[in-house]
């Protein structure tokens, strides 16, 4: 005989309320194999596709069946007027914590959410509400084990006892992927509050197929520097007369800075699009001198033309040779000047990675009076003038994906949505209910293994070395 008494897990029993969870969950399990429960009408309400098998078999990974069973239990109606499994499984009776446990389900509401931090340690992931606002950490060991920062979920958090758990709701995406995605949502009229959530939660099961068409049409983006010239690396020799001379030509030019320490130069511009994007002078390239040689570096192939012309003006300087390279080339094959005597990394202190943060926040910062063709050449500031424009600018912001690099900095997506009044804007209609408080904003923390090459291109993305950059 069934047990219906146990009782109710004090509210900061997480063991208690797992295991009530778990239990809940064998009962989900269960009802996958009553009839109906996988029949057409169901599937295509879900995936919104007559394919829906085929999804089904392609995202198996990816938890698709989960998300699909967790939708027919809690909204689905095998007939139109009747009750979902959800509620009849409420009116046979259920012991208390699973019948809390449930009810907390069908109250929460489905969204998109990103991975703002997670504690393998603690078993958490905090999650931010792209399509809403607001913050919340959920418990689940598995999931803070196997999850990384900036990635989304489409899902549902529901409070248990002190705690949050969470329910897949649709699939995974990229970070990229985030504005496109609700987008797609929105185009497909899914309100943007609480109760259009819940009431279009089906629509969340459509971006299965929306993904697989995303990462079908998706092309790699075009990197480039900050003159938007595509990156390759090119490494240029240049045979040297008297490499004194060469020196004072150097020392002589406005647009050459001596790195004592180091010994090289740096080529530089500061005026432009990329200067005043950076608020200061751009590093176009470096210049050393070893032996009666010249070597130039630079990161495209339009600097390299330039650099190469003015340089062989110098007084006995002569082009010998260059070497192109994809960012992605293996190290040995570089050319040998670039591996040899490679400096010690430099480790990522907390004041460094701090000062990094600052110096993005500020470039963040700065692009909220920046001209943009999303908004048809208004600046963000200018587009929240109006009440579609803020909706756009609000939602801009909120699917911004954090840079990626060898130190994680976020975008202060709540600084700068307070900055333009933005911090509790609805997307479309006034959210019902009271809203999670705003995750603060987190600070930068470095890459796995705390250092930067003092060579590499410094992670706030500048262009520059690191060195000649936040290293100083």
């Amino acid at each position: 005989m069934e047990r219906k008494d146990l009782g109710i897990p004090a509210a900061g029993d997480l063991a208690g309320w797992k295991e009530a969870d778990s239990r809940l969950t064998r009962r989900f399990v269960d009802q996958m194999d009553e009839e109906g429960f996988w029949s057409a009408r169901a599937l295509k309400g879900y995936f919104g596709d007559d394919d829906a098998r085929a999804l089904l078999v392609a995202h198996e990974a990816r938890a698709v069946a989960q998300a699909y069973t967790t939708w027919a239990i809690l909204d689905y109606r095998p007939q139109r007027t009747g009750k979902t499994r959800a509620e009849s499984m409420l009116a046979k009776g259920l012991s208390e914590p699973e019948a809390m446990l449930l009810r907390a389900r069908i109250e929460s509401h489905p969204s998109l959410y990103r991975v703002a931090s997670h504690d393998a340690k603690a078993g958490t992931v905090v999650l931010e509400d792209v399509l809403l606002g607001g913050a919340v950490t959920v418990y689940d060991q598995l999931f803070s084990e196997n999850i990384d920062d900036s990635v989304l979920i489409a899902a549902r958090v529901f409070p248990a006892g002190r705690f949050h758990f969470f329910d897949p709701a649709g699939p995974p995406l990229g970070a990229i992927m985030g504005g496109e995605a609700a987008e797609f949502l929105q185009e497909r009229g899914l309100d943007f509050t609480k109760d259009g959530l819940r009431g279009g939660a089906q629509m969340f099961g459509w971006l299965w197929g929306w993904l697989d068409r995303w990462e079908k049409n998706w092309k790699p983006p075009r990197l480039c520097n900050t003159d938007g010239d595509e990156l390759l690396w090119h490494t240029a020799s240049f045979s040297v007369a008297d490499q004194q001379k060469v020196r004072d030509a150097l020392a002589g030019r406005k647009d050459i800075d001596y790195d004592e320490q180091e010994d090289e130069f740096a080529w530089t511009k500061d005026a432009g699009k990329g200067a005043k994007i950076l608020g200061g002078p751009v590093t176009l390239g470096r210049i050393e001198l070893i032996g009666d040689e010249l070597v130039l570096t630079v990161n495209s192939a339009k600097r390299f033309s330039i650099g190469r012309k003015w340089l062989a003006k110098l007084p006995g300087v002569t082009f010998r040779n260059v070497t192109p390279r994809q960012l992605d080339e293996p190290a040995e094959d570089r050319p040998l000047d670039e591996r040899i005597s490679k400096p010690e990394p430099v480790e990522m202190t907390p004041e460094l990675t701090a000062s990094l943060q600052e110096m993005m926040n500020k470039q963040y910062m700065g692009w909220l009076d920046t001209p943009l063709p999303v908004l048809r050449g208004k600046t963000p500031r200018q587009a929240c003038r109006t009440p579609d424009g803020r909706r756009q600018v609000t939602m801009l912001i909120r699917t911004t994906p954090d840079p990626m690099g060898p130190v994680s900095v976020r975008v202060p997506r709540q600084a700068m949505l307070r900055e333009l009044g933005l911090a509790d804007e609805p997307l479309t209609s006034p959210v019902s209910g009271p809203q999670k408080s705003p995750l603060p904003e987190p600070a930068a923390t470095g890459s796995p293994d705390g250092k930067v090459g003092r060579n590499d291109p410094c992670p706030c993305g500048s262009g520059k070395k690191y060195k000649k950059c936040c290293g100083r």
